[in-house]
């Protein structure tokens, strides 16, 4: 895989043909392409400077693929599905970032940082 602009995407589908080829996206992950599609787009005309402006790139707009999922309440229960954690990780600095929460939720809430 090749990272874009120095940055590697990742979504819930395989990049590879060899198990890309045995792969329902169809069923498990439909709208996967349109988020990694997406992203790819951003990254084309923003190169992000640290993983602050990465976070920002992942909020969704009005008629944009869903980059994290915000429950339907309208649905029954075990279809709402919800995004339940940002992380960033930063291994040259061994440490993890954790919001409880969406990208949308920065600034609103607290990161928790852990350090190895």
């Amino acid at each position: 895989m090749d990272p874009e602009r120095g940055t590697l995407v990742r979504t819930n589908h395989f990049l590879t043909p060899t198990p890309a080829a045995q792969e329902k996206t169809w069923l498990y992950q439909p709208d996967s392409g349109r988020r990694h599609d997406l992203i790819r787009y951003r990254l084309t005309l923003n190169t992000p400077t640290g993983p602050d402006e990465l976070v920002a790139l992942l909020r969704s707009g009005a008629g944009e693929a869903p980059l994290t999922c915000v429950p339907d309440m309208s649905l029954p229960q075990g279809e709402r599905w919800a995004t339940l954690a940002t992380v960033i990780l930063e291994p040259a600095a061994r440490t993890a970032r954790v919001l409880d929460g969406t990208p949308v939720d920065t600034g609103t809430r607290p990161w928790r940082r852990l350090t190895a």
